[in-house]
């Protein structure tokens, strides 16, 4: 079965965010622990990311893993990890050729407050789960804990 390893990068204002969803976006913008609960700072990305791509939380079988969710001592990092599971045509050969009937897919995520500019930005990196298991997984997830925002006031056109 050939691979589909994915990393993808998203940069967009807080406050549009935080407006898609119906909440104010007046007062301190610059950590995930100011503007809410880390657990909720998750969903917004999560559902936002599944809007995107065409999705909704009612027909997705995509779900944010809760025990995943962490966000930095200094609340401008945030991370997270989704799960979806994906429709197989024929589970029979699939079982025949991999031992599984079902697919996976892990998705890690990791969002950054940290250009001082307004703007979120988040990395995503996702893999099937047998092959985020296996040396894939560890290069993912090196991907993600390496994903550095850098200061966008000190940047100079």
């Amino acid at each position: 079965m050939a691979k589909a390893e994915v990393v993808a990068v998203e940069r967009f204002p807080v406050k549009v965010l935080l407006e898609e969803e119906g909440i104010s976006a007046d007062g301190d913008l610059s950590t995930f622990t100011a503007i809410a609960k880390p657990l909720t700072m998750a969903t917004l990305l999560f559902e936002r990311r599944e809007r995107g791509r065409g999705g909704t939380n009612a027909n997705t079988r995509t779900r944010l893993l809760p025990d995943s969710v962490t966000v930095s001592q200094d609340g401008r990092t945030l991370q997270f990890a989704l799960k979806t599971e994906i429709d197989v045509q024929k589970p029979e050969l699939l079982l025949e050729q991999t031992g599984k009937s079902e697919l996976t897919r892990i998705t890690l995520a990791k969002a950054e407050l940290r250009s001082n500019d307004g703007q979120l930005m988040a990395c995503y990196a996702s893999a099937l789960e047998q092959d985020f298991e296996g040396p894939d997984g560890a290069a993912l997830k090196e991907t993600i804990d390496s994903f550095t925002v850098f200061d966008a006031t000190n940047i100079k056109s």
